[in-house]
C-alpha cells in the first residue's frame, strides 16, 4: 500500500509540476512562431548536451551512495559534486566568452543550476520524502512560467535569449529555496578536509564517468536529431517537428514519475530477494501492450485538436506526436529491466548496451534525415526495440546462472 500511496503522490505531484510548463507550450509556440520555436529547440538541445558533462549523473550517484553507504559523509559527496559542477561550468563559460557566444553562456548557466536542483531532488527521493520532492518540483514549474512570461511580455526582441535567461533565473531560484529553506537534510558533524573532498570526487567520477556513454546515448536518441534538422531543414520545419515531440514528451514524464516512486521499493525488493528475475521478466511482458496504448490514443485524436493547442501554423504536428508516443512508450519495458542493472552497479554494461542502441539510432537517423523529415521518428522506435531485446537477453542469461 505504501508503494501505491507514494506512487500516487509522485505521479499527481509530478504531473501538476510538469503540467504548468506543458500548458505554457501554446504560449511559446504562438509567441515565438515556428521559426523562433525551432531556434529555441536547438539551444535547449545544447543544454542537454552540456548537462551530460556538467552534471555527470550526480543525482544518481547521490541516490546510490545513500542506499549502499547510508547518510555518513553524504554531504561530502554532494559538495564534491557541486565543486566539479562549478569548475566545468567555469571552463565552458570561458569558452563562451572567447567566442562571444552570449546565448550559449546562458545555456551553460542554466545547465549548472539545473544540475544543482537535480541533486536536491535526489536527496529527497532517496529519503522517500515525496512531498518535499514535489514541493521543489512545483516551485521549479511556477517560477519557470512566471519568469518566462514576464521576460517575453516585457521584451519584444531576442525572445529566444530571454526565454533561456528565464530558465537560468528559474533554476537558480529553485536551488536557493531547496537548499536554504528545505536544506540541511543530511547535516553532519564531519569536519571538512581536502582528503574527504578528494574521496567524494573519486566516488562521483567512478559512478559518473562510465555513464557518460549511457547519457550520451540518450542524448543521441533524444536530442541529436534537432541539430541535423537545424542544418538541413528550415527553422519552421524544426519548429513544427519540435512542437509535436514536445507534446509526446508528456509520456516519458509520466513514466519517470512512476519510476521515481517505485525505484526505492524495487531496490528493496532486490535487496531482500522478494523481487526475482522471473518476476522482472513477467512484468516486462505485461508492460509491452501498455506501451502502445498512448500512441493509439494520440492517433484517434483529430488533428484540429493539436492545431487548437499549438496554433494554426503547426500543421503536420499530429504525425510527430503519434510516432514519438510510440517510440517513448518503449521506455516502460526498458525501465522495468534497467533498474535491475542500476541496483547492482552494472553501469558499464548499461552504457555499452545503450551506446549500441544509440549507434543504431544514429545510423538510421543519418540515413532517414536525407530522405524525409517524416521518417526520422522510425530511428527512435528501431533503436528502442534493439535496446529492450538486448537487456532481455542479458537478464535472461543472469537468471539461468
Amino acid at each position: 500500500m505504501k508503494v501505491l500511496k507514494d506512487s500516487f503522490i509522485y505521479l499527481i505531484g509530478e504531473l501538476f509540476a510538469k503540467s504548468l510548463p506543458f500548458l505554457m507550450l501554446p504560449y511559446l509556440t504562438r509567441k515565438l512562431g515556428p521559426d523562433g520555436f525551432g531556434e529555441l529547440s536547438y539551444y535547449l538541445t545544447m543544454l542537454s548536451l552540456f548537462a551530460i558533462f556538467v552534471g555527470l549523473s550526480q543525482d544518481g550517484a547521490v541516490t546510490r551512495y545513500f542506499y549502499f553507504y547510508g547518510k555518513k559523509a553524504l554531504n561530502t559527496v554532494v559538495k564534491a559534486g557541486y565543486l566539479f559542477n562549478i569548475t566545468i561550468s567555469f571552463i565552458l563559460l570561458l569558452g563562451c566568452w572567447w567566442f562571444k557566444a552570449e546565448i550559449m553562456a546562458y545555456v551553460v548557466l542554466a545547465t549548472m543550476f539545473q544540475s544543482f536542483v537535480n541533486v536536491q531532488l535526489a536527496l529527497r527521493q532517496c529519503q522517500q520524502q515525496p512531498f518535499k520532492y514535489i514541493i521543489i518540483q512545483i516551485i521549479l514549474s511556477l517560477t519557470n512560467v512566471l519568469f518566462t512570461v514576464a521576460a517575453l511580455e516585457y521584451f519584444s526582441q531576442e525572445l529566444v535569449a530571454y526565454r533561456i535567461l528565464a530558465i537560468v533565473v528559474t533554476n537558480l531560484t529553485t536551488f536557493l529555496i531547496a537548499s536554504l529553506v528545505l536544506g540541511d537534510l543530511f547535516r553532519d558533524n564531519y569536519r571538512f578536509t581536502w582528503q574527504r573532498m578528494r574521496l567524494g570526487l573519486l566516488y562521483i567520477f567512478s559512478f559518473g564517468l562510465p555513464l557518460i556513454l549511457h547519457q550520451s546515448s540518450f542524448f543521441i536518441k533524444g536530442q541529436l536529431d534537432r541539430i541535423f534538422i537545424y542544418q538541413q531543414y528550415s527553422k519552421t520545419d524544426l519548429g513544427i517537428y519540435s512542437a509535436g515531440v514536445q507534446i509526446a514528451t508528456v509520456l516519458p514524464i509520466v513514466l519517470m514519475a512512476l519510476n521515481k516512486a517505485i525505484v526505492p521499493y524495487y531496490y528493496q525488493g532486490l535487496k531482500d530477494n522478494s523481487l526475482t528475475i522471473a518476476k522482472i521478466k513477467k512484468y516486462t511482458l505485461y508492460s509491452l501492450p501498455l506501451s502502445i496504448l498512448p500512441a493509439l490514443v494520440g492517433w484517434l485524436l483529430p488533428e484540429q485538436v493539436y492545431l487548437w493547442f499549438l496554433g494554426q501554423s503547426y500543421v503536420g504536428s499530429k504525425y510527430y506526436v503519434v510516432m514519438y508516443l510510440l517510440g517513448y512508450g518503449a521506455n516502460l519495458p526498458y525501465l522495468v529491466l534497467v533498474n535491475y542493472f542500476f541496483f547492482y552497479g552494472k553501469n558499464f554494461v548499461i552504457s555499452k548496451i545503450t551506446f549500441f542502441s544509440a549507434i543504431v539510432y544514429f545510423v538510421a537517423m543519418i540515413y532517414l534525415v536525407t530522405l524525409s523529415l517524416d521518417l526520422i521518428p522510425y530511428s527512435l522506435l528501431l533503436s528502442n526495440v534493439v535496446l529492450i531485446v538486448m537487456l532481455w537477453v542479458i537478464i535472461n542469461r543472469v537468471g539461468k546462472k
